[in-house]
């Protein structure tokens, strides 16, 4: 007797199961779904932000591929902020390369032009980039308070900038990147004495404006004048900046005007 008990059994529990499997069904078309949004932005343009501290930056211009993670870069780069600039009292694009160990800073034969030795090899002022462009730079000198970063790349560049006009760049590149008006308004105003009677006032004030705050203006202001440390050696410069940019939903316009007058009297050789 214990064969037609079993079977009996078996059928019963099928039976359940048959009965069970589209109620369970029914009930799982009744709950809502929900997908959680995924939003993936990216830029070519956009400078990548920087490292806790917020002196060097996570990434760099890289010539034609724009904009990119040091970690997803192939090639050795530093980009150095404006932050970093304004703590050292930068005055120059040397003060702030003089941070990275594989750059040596020396001057011009016969004058006052800052000239960078990257792996052995000197990267002429004239043949610096400005976001990427040749040629559009003050020659000689570049003030530090026109920059919002000060990247070096290290190793062949032409493949990826194009061939300096000058003839140098072998062992390596620097790009200067425009300061451009943040998301929060900014009103800096610097005042200092810098040695000897030399005095230095700044002024670094951005906004952003219009629907959406689309349009960004940001203004910087520098004198720098009187005597420096070294006897009878004066120096003196001014500078201004102004960039202009707007932020829109398929594309971006930017343009910046610069003005520099550096000037040094009596100068020691260096």
């Amino acid at each position: 007797m214990r064969t037609p008990s079993l079977r009996l059994l078996a059928t019963v529990s099928c039976a359940v199961l048959a009965h069970a499997a589209p109620a369970w069904a029914q009930q799982g078309l009744d709950e809502p779904t929900t997908v959680a949004d995924l939003v993936v932005t990216g830029s070519q343009v956009a400078l990548p932000p920087a490292y806790a501290g917020g002196q060097v930056a996570t990434g760099g211009r890289v010539g034609l591929f724009g904009a990119l993670d040091t970690m997803d870069t192939p090639f050795s780069s530093t980009s150095f902020t404006e932050e970093l600039a304004r703590n050292q009292q930068a005055r120059s694009v040397a003060d702030v390369l003089q941070n990275d160990p594989g750059v040596r800073v020396s001057k011009g034969f016969g004058n006052f032009q800052e000239l960078y030795v990257i792996r052995g090899f000197p990267v002429y002022s004239d043949d610096m980039t400005y976001n990427g462009l040749y040629g559009v730079l003050p020659r000689q000198f570049v003030a530090a308070e026109l920059l919002e970063r000060v990247e070096v790349f290290r190793g062949a560049t032409a493949f990826l900038n194009g061939a300096a006009p000058g003839g140098s760049g072998v062992g390596g590149a620097v790009n200067l990147a425009p300061k451009r008006a943040r998301s929060e308004p900014l009103t800096r105003v610097t005042a200092g004495w810098e040695g000897g009677d030399e005095i230095y006032a700044a002024a670094d004030v951005s906004r952003r404006f219009g629907a959406g705050d689309a349009w960004g203006l940001r203004l910087n202001l520098a004198v720098r004048d009187g005597e420096s440390s070294v006897e009878d050696e004066n120096r003196e410069m001014r500078v201004l900046g102004l960039g202009l940019d707007r932020r829109g939903e398929r594309a971006r316009f930017s343009a910046d005007l610069g003005w520099q007058d550096h000037k040094i009297d009596a100068p020691r050789p260096q």
